[in-house]
């Protein structure tokens, strides 16, 4: 009898000390992962909307709405005047807005054979502006590529996504726009060069 409650005591001491060492254990696995560095986020070399500037009228903002309304209620699929109404959304930082005008301007422009492709190429880019600033970097670049499918000879789907991939680390793919633009808009490219490689922008 006397062995038998020896024997329980001991289980009892046995789980005792295997429940301090479990959660010894454990306590030691927490501040070791608090000894774990986080990887920092990449440098902000590309701000593609700092530098936007509002269109003319921009100020008189309801007036200039209104007449984009009254334009988009009459036809839905007014390409233009969707892309117009996006342009004053972004001049007041409305970005959301600006990026559902931009998405249905695209999808209407894209049905009509007869859509000017440097307009829709413009199109692309300024929602891939929006994207980015919205951290969705892979669907900007996509716009971006749209925009040089559709305007191989326009500079800006070039520049912004040479500046894209430069942040992405795709540093083969960035100096392939670099170039192809360098041949399209020498002075911009070179002096963004300058700017963000010789230090004068971080």
């Amino acid at each position: 009898m006397f062995q038998g409650l020896r024997s329980n005591k001991d289980c009892d001491v046995m789980l005792n000390l295997s429940f301090r060492l479990l959660s010894g254990g454990l306590l030691l696995m927490c501040c070791l992962s608090a000894c774990i560095p986080v990887p920092m986020p990449k440098p902000e070399l590309y701000r593609p909307l700092t530098d936007f500037t509002p269109q003319d009228g921009v100020y008189d903002f309801e007036s200039q709405q209104a007449r984009f309304n009254v334009a988009i209620d009459d036809n839905p699929r007014d390409a233009d005047a969707r892309f117009a109404r996006a342009l004053l959304y972004m001049g007041v930082g409305r970005y959301a807005s600006a990026e559902e005008d931009l998405t249905i301007a695209i999808q209407v422009a894209e049905k009509q054979s007869g859509y000017d492709p440097e307009r829709l190429a413009t199109i692309y880019v300024h929602r891939g502006l929006i994207r980015w600033s919205d951290e969705k970097v892979e669907l900007a670049i996509d716009d971006y590529s749209r925009a040089i499918e559709l305007a191989p000879k326009n500079w800006e789907g070039y520049f912004h996504r040479w500046l894209a991939y430069h942040f992405e680390g795709e540093e083969e793919k960035a100096e392939q726009d670099r170039q192809r633009g360098m041949k399209l808009e020498p002075d911009v490219f070179d002096r963004e060069y300058v700017l963000r490689y010789d230090g004068i922008v971080l």
